[in-house]
């Protein structure tokens, strides 16, 4: 079996087409080892007709979306021919995703991610609480955090710097009891009205390079906030993205896809 092993902005994954009969969490498990297996933050793998993205977390977790994991997509389809035009649909279950190549060299393409949802029923928390902000205290911090859904399960918080005290705490707060099904924790420090930079913990995986659902949560939290405009730039230890935020709320996001190298699978790798 042929993998492409690919990242964007440093979030990395293996890439593999569909075939029937094979338990793709179990394979996720261990393709993603970093000891063990090829290494990778999730496995993407790549049905056609039609053009569906699996996407699967390190820890063998099924997650609706990656924002980094479908520019990776949009770069092997184009690339091993399987689409021909620069335009292209996905379907993920959070739903069919609009993309464009905008770039071949670098690759860069931009998504349409449609837009936030802010029931409390898309994120499974435990509270009812309608506002668009919480507090959450945990080991005597009090926080103020926006929790919605972004292509996944999204935890906004906003501090000082990337180095604050407050993110020894992102794993208790991803598995905190308020969310049923854990959240994505993304960190967020403002540099001014056009940019940021984040750090996001993920579930399933933990701390990641790049989120580019986080990305986009970010931004939308930031709009909302009115902290920004619409367009900023979100700055990753190993690149950018930038997202925009329409007058409707859709979320566009734009970035690259680099591949880092195509290999095989041993034969009698356990699947």
């Amino acid at each position: 079996m042929e993998f492409y092993k690919m990242h964007g902005c440093g979030n990395d994954f293996c890439v593999i087409e569909y075939e029937a009969g094979i338990e793709y969490s179990s394979l996720a498990k261990k393709l993603c080892d970093r000891k063990f297996g090829i290494g990778a933050d999730g496995l993407i793998v790549v049905k056609q007709n039609p053009l569906e993205m699996l996407f699967y977390n390190q820890d063998g977790s099924r997650a609706s979306m990656c924002g980094n994991g479908i520019r990776c997509f949009a770069r092997y389809v184009y690339e091993k021919k399987l689409i021909s035009a620069k335009k292209l649909e996905c379907l993920t279950l959070a739903g069919v995703m609009k993309i464009e190549i905008t770039s071949l060299d670098p690759f860069l393409c931009k998504v349409d991610m449609g837009q936030p949802s802010f029931s409390n029923s898309m994120i499974h928390v435990s509270d009812d609480i309608k506002s668009f902000g919480r507090l959450l205290t945990v080991d005597g911090y009090s926080l103020t955090i926006y929790s919605f859904f972004m292509g996944t399960i999204h935890t906004v918080i906003f501090v000082d710097s990337l180095e604050a005290d407050v993110l020894k705490f992102a794993e208790k707060i991803c598995k905190n009891r308020l969310f049923r099904k854990q959240t994505n924790v993304n960190f967020v420090h403002l540099l001014d009205e056009s940019h940021i930079e984040i750090k996001t913990y993920e579930r399933g995986v933990g701390w990641t390079l790049a989120c580019g659902t986080g990305a986009c949560a970010s931004v939308v939290t930031c709009t909302r906030l009115k902290l920004t405009k619409n367009r900023v730039n979100v700055k990753l230890p190993y690149g950018y993205l930038n997202i925009e935020v329409t007058k409707k709320e859709n979320v566009i996001m734009e970035g690259p896809a680099v591949l880092s190298y195509v290999g095989q699978l041993k034969e009698g790798f356990e699947c």
